[in-house]
C-alpha cells in the first residue's frame, strides 16, 4: 500500500509504502507487520525491466539509510532500485529496537569490557527487552531468515515484478542465498558481497574478526622500531586505556 516515505537525513528520492504480511506464516489468524519500502527510479532514461532489490547485512541493519550508498554507487544506475526495511528494523512496524541495551552500552564505557558482572549486567539488559516485546504480544521467533525471505517473495508478487535481481550485502549475503533456496522463481541473478557463509553463525564471527584485526595492528606496530619502543607493550597500554574510567571513578 502506498506511504509517505520516512523522514530520513537525505531525504529518499523515490516512492515508498508499506507490505503488510503475517508475522508468523504458521499462524493463519495471527497478527500481521508492516514493511516499509522504498523504490528508487533508475538513473538511466531507458532502465531496463527488471529492477533490482537490495537485502541489507546486520542482522537488523537499517536498509532504508543505505539508501544514499546505493546511489552513490550506482546500483540504481540502469535499474530501478527497491529498498525494503526487514522485520524487527528500524522502519518496520513494529520495530523491536532494545533501550534497555542501549542504556547498558552507555553504562558500559565505565565498566571493566571483560569483568563477569559486566556481562550479567548485559544479560539483564537483553533480557529486560525481550520481556517487554512478549509482553507486548511480539513472537520473537518468527524474526528469522527463513521468515525474512519470505517477505521478498511476498514484496515481488506485491509490486507485480515477473522478475528482479538480487543485491546482498553481509548478512544480507545469507538472507539471499536463503532466499535463492527457498523462492527461486523471478530471480534473474544474484549477486552477493562481503558473504556471511551460511554454514556459520554470524555474530560470533564479527568478534572474532575485531579481535583478529586489532591483533595485526599490535602485530605491526611490534615489527616497527620506532612503533615499538615508543609502544613497548601496546596490548597493554590499549587495555589500560579502556580501563581507566573505572580507575578515576572509584579514585
Amino acid at each position: 500500500m502506498p506511504a509517505p516515505c520516512p523522514d530520513t537525513p537525505e531525504p529518499i528520492p523515490g516512492r515508498c509504502g508499506l507490505l503488510e504480511v503475517p508475522e508468523n506464516r504458521a499462524r493463519r489468524h495471527g497478527r500481521t507487520i508492516r514493511l516499509t519500502v522504498a523504490v528508487i527510479p533508475a538513473a538511466s532514461a531507458s532502465p531496463a525491466g527488471d529492477p533490482v532489490v537490495f537485502m541489507e547485512g546486520g542482522p537488523g541493519g537499517d536498509a532504508i539509510s543505505a539508501i544514499p550508498f546505493l546511489i552513490d554507487s550506482g546500483v540504481n544506475q540502469d535499474r530501478d532500485l527497491i529498498v525494503m526495511s526487514q522485520r524487527g528494523a528500524l522502519h518496520a512496524q513494529p520495530n523491536l529496537a532494545c533501550p534497555e541495551v542501549d542504556r547498558f552500552n552507555a553504562a558500559s564505557v565505565g565498566l571493566r569490557y571483560d569483568a563477569p558482572s559486566t556481562g550479567r549486567r548485559l544479560v539483564r539488559a537483553a533480557r529486560a527487552c525481550r520481556d517487554r516485546l512478549t509482553s507486548a504480544g511480539t513472537d520473537l521467533r518468527s524474526y528469522n531468515t527463513t521468515e525474512n525471505a519470505a517477505d521478498f517473495a511476498d514484496l515481488r508478487t506485491a509490486l507485480g515484478l515477473r522478475r528482479w535481481n538480487v543485491y546482498g550485502y553481509s548478512y544480507g549475503t545469507e538472507l539471499a542465498l536463503t532466499y535463492l533456496r527457498r523462492h527461486p522463481r523471478g530471480i534473474r541473478s544474484v549477486a552477493i558481497d562481503s558473504v556471511v557463509p551460511p554454514q556459520i553463525v554470524s555474530l560470533p564471527w564479527t568478534w572474532d574478526s575485531a579481535r583478529e584485526g586489532i591483533g595485526e595492528i599490535f602485530a605491526a606496530c611490534e615489527a616497527q622500531p620506532r612503533c615499538a619502543h615508543r609502544y613497548p607493550d601496546l596490548p597493554r597500554t590499549l587495555t589500560r586505556q579502556v580501563r581507566r574510567p573505572v580507575a578515576a571513578r572509584s579514585g
